[in-house]
C-alpha cells in the first residue's frame, strides 16, 4: 500500500520536561477520481493521523457554513481515523478546492488544529487496458492507459476496496506490471485464501508537491478496480 500513515518519529517533540511529548499530527484530504459507467466521477477520502492515541477526528471545510465531518478510526489504531468513500458517494461533482480545517483530539483531551489544503491540480482517470490472471500460478499480468501529469503509479491487492492490503508495488513509473507468488511487495503475514476474492486497484497519484510524494501529501488519486478469485 501506498504509505498513508505517518511516522511518529515525524511528530515527536519534547517540552522543557523530557519525557512528554508534544501531541502532534497531520490531516489529508483527497480526491479519488474514476471512469464509471462512461463518466468521470469523484469523492473525498480524508485521513487524519496522530503521534498520540486519539478520541476523536473532525475535519471541516473553511467556508464557516461547511458542516464538521467526523472521521472513524482505522481498526484498533486510535492513531489514525479516515472517511473513506463507498460507491453511492462518487458524484460528477468534483470536490471545493481551498483550505479544509482539522480538530484532532488526544484521549488525554488535547485539541490540535491542523489543516490542508486541497488544490486545484487534477489528472485524468486511470483505466485498465489488460489484465490477464493465471488463477493456477496465481500470476497477473496489467497494463494501463498512461494519465498525464501524474507524479507515480502504484498497484496494490486487498481483501476489498480499502480493505487490509495484501500486496503493495513499489513507485512505479511504467504502464505495466507482472505479478507472481514471488514477487517482492507480498504482506508476507497473510496467507491467500483460495476461492476468495480479491480487489486488485492500479493508481494514479497526483501530489500536492512533486518534491514532497510522501503518502500523506496527495491531491489525487485516479483509479481502476479488477477482481480475482484466488
Amino acid at each position: 500500500m501506498l504509505a498513508l500513515a505517518v511516522s511518529l518519529g515525524v511528530f515527536t517533540a519534547c517540552d522543557t520536561d523530557s519525557s512528554k511529548i508534544e501531541f502532534d499530527g497531520a490531516g489529508d484530504i483527497y480526491v479519488r477520481c474514476q471512469k464509471i459507467e462512461g463518466e468521470t466521477q469523484f469523492a473525498p477520502v480524508i485521513y487524519a493521523y496522530g503521534n498520540m492515541y486519539m478520541s476523536s477526528a473532525t475535519v471541516a471545510f473553511e467556508d464557516e457554513e461547511s458542516p464538521e465531518i467526523s472521521l472513524e478510526k482505522i481498526g484498533q489504531n486510535a492513531t489514525a481515523y479516515a472517511l473513506l468513500p463507498k460507491a453511492e458517494d462518487f458524484t460528477t461533482t468534483d470536490l471545493e478546492n481551498g483550505v479544509y480545517n482539522f480538530t484532532l483530539t488526544s484521549t488525554d483531551d488535547e485539541v490540535l488544529n491542523v489543516t490542508d489544503k486541497l488544490l486545484d491540480i487534477r489528472i485524468d482517470p486511470l483505466e485498465i487496458s489488460t489484465f490477464e490472471y493465471d488463477k493456477d500460478e496465481h500470476s497477473i499480468e496489467i497494463g494501463w492507459g498512461t494519465v498525464e501529469n501524474r507524479d507515480i503509479y502504484h498497484v496494490k491487492i486487498a481483501t476489498e476496496i480499502d480493505g487490509r492490503v495484501v500486496y503493495s508495488s513499489d513507485r512505479l513509473n511504467d504502464n505495466k506490471l507482472t505479478i507472481t507468488p514471488t514477487s517482492a511487495g507480498w504482506d508476507r503475514n497473510y496467507d491467500m485464501k483460495p476461492g476468495t476474492t480479491y480487489t486488485v486497484s492500479v493508481s494514479a497519484y497526483k501530489f500536492e508537491n512533486s518534491n514532497l510524494q510522501n503518502g500523506y501529501h496527495i491531491n489525487q488519486e485516479s483509479v481502476d478496480y479488477w477482481e480475482i478469485e484466488w
